[in-house]
């Protein structure tokens, strides 16, 4: 089988690996795997060498003609008017300019059997493409709708299309979102994203974290959503009122890591917080933690999780929408818990303390590589 991953970018981020893996994922299963990206700045991946690696380079594209150029300035002008309509300019123009790049790169290697696209900032370029071949994977359950302009951008990226969420909780809130626009895709599935479970493994044995005692982790973009608010008023009460000792290790980044430092203050936290900011490799820090801690509203899929996991780390989270419930199912369910502070506070010393042996390889399972790749050709080479 020939298939193509396309991605908007290839920066820092969780779409982005998942991009990666599942390019992997395919070439490890013995297919033909290509990676097409289209944005260059602030590449942090790249795949094996067993998948084929291209960049469409769709605004340069653009910009190599005359018309191309005066349209490309035209669309912003109009963009600054008739605020986020850009898609609509940008997906009539850079649509045509990939079917000619997939059509000549078919012509060199061969009709592609499959073609998977990750997320709205990637089908949203090449909006006005229709080809059954090609499958929409919706990452998050976050999905604007209800204005007139973002009822029309999901009739745009959404109509006639093979649509599938990362999740069910994914799939729950496009079929909700379809409902509420009368808009009608091809089809909504699920299917999970990908785990390289050796390759974590291996890189989780990359280096040593530089902390001589055992810590409770949190792993993720310093967002709102993330609720580390809640994650910081919890561990206060454990260390006051529970007798929990073990330091606090945040790594990641994001645009709410003013108001997190602020608040260790205000908890007067910060001999026992630690914020690493984003690293590259987080799995050592995930594999020697005693406990990984998950304080979304909501995950379109919760992959921090399967990760964790993956190291033998054990894990609790919020009860969030989305896709932590396709994670934490049978005895691990046990290890989602109501937003409470308290309670959640309760269930760290508990989870830190508690005997009973995880059978991580079996949680895993239903993520590994091979499992998720057979799930789409379960669904789409028919």
């Amino acid at each position: 089988m020939r298939v193509a991953v396309i991605v908007r970018s290839l920066k820092i981020g969780g779409m982005e690996r998942v991009a990666v893996n599942l390019s992997e994922a395919f070439a490890d299963a013995g297919d033909e795997s290509h990676l097409i990206y289209f944005k260059d700045k602030k590449r942090a991946f790249t795949p094996k060498q067993s998948v084929h690696f291209h960049h469409f380079n769709l605004d340069k594209a653009l910009n190599l003609t005359i018309i191309g150029a005066i349209l490309g300035v035209f669309a912003k002008l109009l963009n600054g008017v008739f605020r986020n309509t850009y898609f609509i300019y940008s997906g009539l123009l850079f649509a045509p300019i990939f079917r000619y790049k997939l059509k000549k790169l078919e012509k060199k290697f061969g009709r592609f059997d499959l073609i998977i696209m990750r997320g709205h900032g990637t089908f949203e370029l090449v909006w006005p493409l229709k080809d059954d071949r090609i499958v929409q994977m919706v990452e998050s359950v976050f999905i604007k709708h209800g204005t007139r302009v973002e009822n029309f951008y999901i009739r745009c990226v959404y109509a006639g299309k093979n649509l599938a969420g990362v999740s069910s909780g994914v799939k729950e809130k496009i079929e909700e979102v379809l409902r509420l626009t009368s808009v009608e895709a091809s089809s909504v599935k699920v299917v999970n994203n990908p785990l390289d479970i050796e390759e974590i493994r291996k890189k989780a044995d990359a280096y040593k974290p530089d902390i001589d005692e055992e810590y409770i982790l949190s792993v993720g973009r310093v967002t709102p959503n993330k609720n580390i608010s809640f994650l910081l008023e919890s561990y206060k009460y454990a260390r006051d009122n529970l007798g929990l000792a073990f330091p606090l290790v945040i790594v990641g980044d994001g645009h709410d890591m003013h108001n997190i430092k602020a608040k260790v203050e205000e908890l007067e936290l910060g001999s026992h917080v630690r914020l690493l900011g984003l690293l590259g490799n987080p799995y050592p820090w995930m594999k020697n933690a005693s406990l990984l801690t998950s304080t979304s509203f909501a995950e379109g899929f919760g992959m921090v999780l399967v990760e964790a996991l993956s190291c033998g780390t054990k894990v609790i989270t919020t009860r969030s929408k989305g896709g932590v419930k396709d994670i934490m199912v049978g005895e691990l369910a046990e290890y989602m818990i109501d937003f409470d502070v308290e309670m959640f506070a309760k269930k760290m010393v508990e989870t830190i303390g508690e005997d009973r042996k995880w059978d991580f390889d079996r949680f895993i399972q239903p993520f590994h590589s091979f499992s998720i790749v057979d799930r789409y050709k379960e669904l789409y080479l028919r």
